[in-house]
């Protein structure tokens, strides 16, 4: 460290960049991730790397941000990963949007998806705008509109998520009506009922797999808007779970079929009354949940649902026993506002089913130390 210290600073941005381009070159680089972080980190310590390197070498170094980006988002550092992010925005041509369009398109798509996970939102409306700006058709822009719509619910400001989702919505062939009641709703709740009866696990992975893009675009939308309207307009979001289990049994099962399931069984136990058909859904539910590919994401983002349909299925020692395994999906997928949430869940579901006061105020004190070290309290 003395050593280097004693190297004069021009020289020291110059042995970097070689030792970054030399790194950059090798063979292993592809298959090897912590070797392109290595050798992004060598170049990014030269302040005028976008001056120094040719446009071929800029361009390479460009993408190795955006991997190296990507390997930090898979290990929960954020923060990290928004700075390969800008640096490798940085790097792109003058005008990238023309000669770098899918490049572009990913980085700063990926910057926004880091900032909204690490919580740091203040370049997101400006890496959004510039997407919505230069994106070259309504396909390309369909990512940058579910990051948009996640960004304006997490500023509470739900009615223009939800404007924005149903425009795309309209535009993908669904139509929702903008006033809603609830004889409307409920006459919706019983046709859907009608077609659950008697549904198995089975039943719903025998319709097939959805093929039709536009579908698939819809029901992803439509399990985007299902969380928003939770907040915003609790009858579109009965409307929406409907929707989708309608379309599931017309073009088939998709992973966000899952979604729609869970919700459905949320608006049959408002609205029905049927509270063995709601059990079975639940079960059905975490059935399909478990062993999928994305399991733990999955159990963490649907579990405010998924713990209601345990409250009304199994006993409260039950409840509580599932939300500690919901807990520890939160984990693993990230979800660290999940995870609080189902702490929360576990502390309600304990006072109601745990006599010893000593235990109780042991697990609230341990969530509220959670709580502290995830800087979700002071």
């Amino acid at each position: 460290e003395s050593v280097y210290a004693l190297i004069p600073f021009k020289e020291r941005e110059r042995l970097h960049k070689e030792i970054g381009l030399n790194l950059a070159q090798c063979q292993l680089l592809a298959n090897n991730t912590k070797l392109c972080v290595i050798a992004v980190d060598q170049m990014n310590i030269c302040e005028d790397a976008n001056v120094c390197l040719n446009t071929k070498d800029r361009s390479l170094f460009a993408r190795l941000n955006l991997t190296a980006g990507k390997y930090c988002i898979g290990a929960a550092r954020y923060k990290k990963a928004q700075e390969y992010f800008a640096a490798g925005i940085s790097l792109l041509v003058e005008n990238h949007w023309s000669e770098q369009y899918d490049l572009s398109i990913e980085l700063y798509e990926m910057s926004v998806v880091a900032s909204l996970m690490g919580g740091d939102t203040d370049n997101v409306p400006s890496r959004l705008d510039d997407i919505l700006s230069n994106a070259k058709s309504f396909e390309d822009a369909l990512n940058s509109q579910v990051l948009l719509a996640k960004y304006l619910a997490s500023q509470e400001q739900y009615d223009f998520a939800t404007k924005g989702v149903l425009a795309i919505l309209s535009h993908l062939g669904e139509e929702f009506p903008t006033v809603l009641n609830e004889s409307q709703v409920q006459n919706e709740i019983k046709a859907t009922q009608a077609i659950l009866n008697n549904i198995t696990r089975e039943k719903i992975l025998r319709v097939g797999t959805m093929t039709d893009t536009d579908k698939l675009n819809a029901m992803k939308f439509m399990t985007l808007l299902l969380t928003v309207s939770n907040f915003a307009s609790p009858l579109l979001m009965h409307l929406l779970s409907c929707r989708m289990m309608h379309l599931t049994f017309e073009f088939g099962f998709c992973e966000d079929t899952i979604s729609g399931l869970v919700f459905v069984g949320y608006a049959l136990w408002q609205y029905s009354g049927d509270y063995p058909l709601v059990c079975r859904v639940g079960r059905i539910t975490e059935s399909l949940i478990c062993g999928h590919v994305n399991e733990h994401s999955l159990r963490a983002r649907l579990s405010p649902m998924m713990i209601s349909h345990k409250c009304v299925a199994d006993p409260l020692q039950a409840t509580c026993d599932y939300c500690q395994i919901v807990y520890q999906s939160a984990k693993i997928a990230g979800e660290v506002d999940s995870a609080m949430l189902v702490g929360l869940f576990y502390c309600i579901a304990s006072f109601y089913s745990t006599p010893d006061l000593k235990a109780l105020q042991k697990i609230t004190v341990n969530f509220m130390h959670k709580m502290a070290d995830n800087k979700r309290i002071g």
